[in-house]
């Protein structure tokens, strides 16, 4: 990855390094309180995140990183007996500042970083071995001998959760902060009353936990997890590192004031380091579960349209074809070389009327199947399905004709009208009738499809019955998902459209396995006020 500068081009270099080194000094002495005699090991370091940050943004300036060690040295500090510890000491932990950025660096996506958990388990792994090893060696330094080094082992676990906890509180901050499209995200998490709530609750919480004796401070430090995880379940990352980083402020302002024993505030720092990753962790898989739902509401915008596609192309093929036959009728009416006739007047006179019969009724399917496909909408009338069962039946005579099947009807007339979308509902007959006709027809001659309409519980079904080889037991949980046709030239979506639309209705379609095909959806009885019927379309 190629090295990466701080991208504000306002600022010269100079101006940057400048402003690196104050904050590292400002944070070193704001946190160089209760150091551990002999090694000046503090509880809390989180000018060692600054560091870092810096050179996973900018790799070359490890000499800054190096010149800011030893000004925070002499500043805070003062000089030490032996300068040469000094220059080791930072030498040493600029090598493991700079282990750490790379070891990121491989990982972390810099404009949109911890988005995924994989990030946050690295930057967790890396911050936690380059910690130890910057214990170990800064100790060994100090010390002049593994012997020493080994006697204060003591020394080395209270650096290294010294600065792990500070790196894993702040680190993230601040890279979600040099992060263009992360910044945002921060800024609105700070402006928001939500969040503001849940910091007033943290100092509720830190008021109870630390307004007791020392003795109960790890007995009700769980009040202190709660809003961080609330912040991070509403606000995603963003919420957890804010909130986070407010919690070990506040916790750090109370033991100051209110803790007697370093030993206390050590093993409070572990359990905010605890506290830390888990609302890293709950924000991280907050983030990604968003992503994941706007990226399924993507991928069903995509599947809706596309299966809008297929459904307009399914329900256009047939009106289509009739609309070529009649024109070639009208042409051929239209090319004989006799004048016409009234005979032959009527006959051109009723195949224009069909012709645009036909083209009305493609365009009714085409605005009613896209506006359900984009909301699910609607169109309904009071209809008398026995009618549109009939004008159905009649409109595929030719068809069946055409292919050896006889066509049936058994119909209650005295059903009452149903509320419902005719185009639609017209469409799920026509497909389900095309489909028994042309099962029926590989049956052989004789073939014949039957179509039902009769009351039922609460409202209408229909049946629709053919002499087909009918559908085998182990494709009926399928038979319904789109693409699921087996057709010659067929778009596998019929059958997913009218489910969709009775289901929509507040109906159900189902089949029947084999053998003979076996088809029925119902349809509910809705309460309307009276009116006359409508027709099919």
């Amino acid at each position: 990855m190629p090295d990466i500068e701080p991208r504000s081009a306002r600022l010269p270099s100079w101006a940057w390094a400048l402003g690196y080194l104050a904050a590292y000094v400002l944070l070193d002495w704001a946190s160089y309180f209760r150091p551990v005699p002999g090694f000046n090991i503090t509880p809390w370091n989180p000018q060692q995140a600054v560091a870092i940050a810096l050179l996973i943004r900018a790799p070359r300036k490890a000499w800054l990183v190096f010149a800011g060690l030893l000004l925070a040295e002499l500043v805070v500090r003062g000089l030490p007996a032996e300068s040469l510890t000094m220059l080791a000491a930072a030498a040493a932990l600029t090598l493991t500042f700079s282990a750490i950025a790379q070891a990121l660096r491989r990982t972390l996506d810099l404009d949109f970083p911890l988005a995924r958990h994989r990030e946050l388990l690295w930057l967790a792994v890396s911050v936690t071995a380059g910690s130890l090893a910057s214990a170990v060696l800064y100790v060994l330094i100090h010390s002049g001998s593994l012997s020493a080094a080994a006697l204060a082992r003591d020394a080395v676990i209270r650096y290294w959760v010294g600065d792990a906890a500070a790196v894993l509180v702040l680190l993230p901050v601040l890279l979600l902060t040099l992060a263009p499209a992360r910044r945002d995200g921060l800024l609105g998490v700070l402006r928001s009353p939500a969040w503001w709530a849940g910091a007033a609750l943290t100092c509720t919480a830190l008021w109870v936990v630390f307004g007791r004796g020392e003795q109960d401070y790890f007995k009700f430090f769980y009040l202190l997890v709660p809003p961080v995880v609330w912040a991070a379940v509403r606000f995603g990352v963003q919420g957890a590192v804010l909130s986070t980083l407010f919690t070990q402020a506040g916790l750090l302002a109370a033991a100051q004031l209110a803790l007697r024993h370093d030993l206390t505030l050590f093993e409070l720092q572990v359990l905010m380091a605890a506290t830390a990753m888990t609302g890293l962790l709950l924000g991280v898989a907050v983030d990604e579960r968003a992503r994941a739902e706007a990226d399924l509401r993507a991928s069903l915008r995509f599947s809706a349209a596309g299966q809008m596609a297929a459904a307009l192309a399914h329900e256009l093929s047939q009106p289509l074809t009739a609309l070529s036959n009649y024109a070639d009728a009208c042409q051929a009416l239209a090319d004989q070389p006799t004048p016409l006739d009234g005979e032959r007047r009527a006959q051109l006179t009723q195949v224009l009327g069909k012709l645009v019969a036909e083209a009305r009724r493609t365009g009714a399917v085409t605005r009613r199947l896209r506006d359900f496909f984009r909301s699910g909408a609607t169109s309904l009338q009071p209809t008398s399905i026995p009618a549109l069962a009939h004008e159905t039946l009649e409109a595929h005579q030719e068809f069946a004709q055409r292919l050896g099947v006889q066509l049936q009807a058994d119909t209650d007339g005295g059903l009452p009208a149903l509320r419902v979308d005719a185009i639609q509902i017209a469409v799920v007959l026509r497909n389900l009738l095309a489909n028994a006709i042309e099962a029926a027809a590989q049956a052989g001659a004789g073939g014949s499809v039957l179509l039902r309409v009769a009351p039922s519980e609460g409202g209408v079904r229909v049946d629709v019955i053919d002499s087909g080889p009918g559908v085998e037991p182990q494709r009926l949980r399928a038979l319904f998902d789109a693409p699921a046709s087996g057709k010659q030239g067929g778009l596998g979506v019929g059958l997913s459209i009218c489910r969709s639309i009775v289901e929509s209705h507040g109906g159900k379609l189902w089949a029947g396995a084999g053998p003979g095909g076996r088809f029925c959806f119902t349809l509910p009885r809705n309460e309307f006020d009276p009116a006359p019927a409508v027709p099919a379309v």
